[in-house]
């Protein structure tokens, strides 16, 4: 079955992310501006970064390094477009993060919003430890599960209804099993709950050691 991410047009994706009623990208951007203002990371990952989610918060942070991996090519395109002036350090990979990202030099901070839903966890969390430098951070938004809620919410692009077939909602304690097996241990955690009513979990983890 083909990934529907590969199919979704980027217009599609970022308008239904900006709906009131979703409010996605606030958030996303928001989480990622507390994060670069807490720990100043000089180099960040922004794993699933469209057309550009994050760009605008790590330039203005002044980060020195700015990297984007998005498995969809028409997105990293765009992303390009919009702000390889504004951020002439960018680097730029179409990847697939179950696959691996050995291409690419560790940074400091990973940050992964929104994307481990649509991934087998255990093996993107074994590829983003080998793109976290030692001492680094892994930082992951997981929208969590709540009765009476669609996991995808319902708007005016149907495009994104596809994504019901690959999505799984990932629980938080799962998440966290899994990053202190790949050598990272958790700093923080909080509970994000938006006007629709979806609750999401915020994670930050430090990469202390190889996997156990």
């Amino acid at each position: 079955m083909s990934n529907p991410w590969l199919s979704i047009p980027l217009q599609d994706y970022e308008g239904h992310m900006a709906l009131p009623h979703v409010g996605q990208a606030k958030m996303i951007a928001n989480e990622l501006e507390e994060l670069l203002q807490t720990y100043m990371p000089t180099s960040v990952a922004i794993i699933g970064c469209a057309g550009g989610n994050g760009f605008e918060e790590a330039s203005t942070a002044g980060v020195a390094r700015v990297v984007g991996l998005d498995i969809n090519p028409a997105y990293v395109a765009e992303a390009k477009v919009r702000y390889s002036r504004l951020i002439p350090s960018l680097e730029l990979y179409c990847a697939d993060i179950e696959e691996g990202t050995k291409h690419v030099l560790p940074v400091e901070l990973v940050y992964g919003a929104l994307v481990f839903e649509y991934v087998e966890v255990a093996n993107a969390m074994k590829n983003l430890r080998a793109l976290c430098l030692p001492g680094g951070l892994l930082a992951a938004i997981l929208q969590l599960p709540k009765e009476g809620i669609e996991s995808v919410s319902p708007s005016r692009f149907v495009s994104l209804k596809e994504l019901g077939a690959i999505m799984r909602l990932v629980p938080a304690d799962e998440f966290r099993k899994v990053a202190e097996e790949m050598g990272f241990e958790r700093l923080s955690e909080k509970l994000i709950t938006l006007e629709s009513g979806k609750q999401f979990s915020v994670q930050v983890f430090k990469l202390m050691s190889q996997a156990r």
